[in-house]
């Protein structure tokens, strides 16, 4: 199956159940999300005596081939999934606690796709314009409502406005 394929993720959901199951019996703390998964433990010793378990699990009962290259023992903050991804909290006397953030490449997306909207030299009306950068705004900002963007939003606010100045600007000098 082709990865990106709109019929992956069900493929991959119905051939890993047995994996969930798996998961379950065992009593481990798990996300999963089609064929990407991350499980939480305690330890590394713990998280190497799992992982090599789960490994045998997938190759020897489900015959599935492993990506070592990206499979791997990893902190929270080494993991993204569906574009999220961790932060520790820092609070006084709290240890082991993460946050939700958005990954740094779905910040990109959003405003590579904002740029190229609010681009002065796009032939476009600013209505055209406002539509389709709210209809991307707030698409994002729905997907991504888990996590503690509002700070972040608000920088990219202060810079999509001065871009459409500019694309007022030039609407107007021509």
């Amino acid at each position: 199956m082709p990865q990106g394929s709109p019929i992956s993720p069900l493929l991959s959901n119905i051939l890993l159940d047995e994996l969930d199951k798996e998961l379950v019996r065992r009593g481990i703390r798990y996300v999963r999300y089609a064929d990407d998964f991350s499980i939480y433990v305690k330890s590394k010793a713990e998280a190497r005596e799992i992982g090599n378990a789960i490994y045998e699990f997938l190759r020897d009962k489900l015959r599935l081939p492993i990506n070592r290259d990206k499979s791997g023992i990893r902190r929270p903050v080494n993991f993204e999934l569906l574009g999220y991804g961790f932060a520790s909290e820092y609070k006084k006397d709290v240890k082991g606690q993460y946050q939700l953030v958005v990954s740094k490449k779905a910040w990109g997306n959003l405003k590579r796709k904002l740029k190229d909207i609010s681009r002065k030299t796009r032939p476009m009306s600013i209505t055209d314009r406002f539509q389709k950068l709210s209809a991307v705004w707030k698409g994002w900002v729905n997907n991504f409502r888990l996590a503690n963007i509002s700070t972040k939003l608000k920088a990219l606010d202060e810079w999509l406005r001065n871009r459409l100045r500019y694309c007022i600007w030039h609407d107007r000098g021509a």
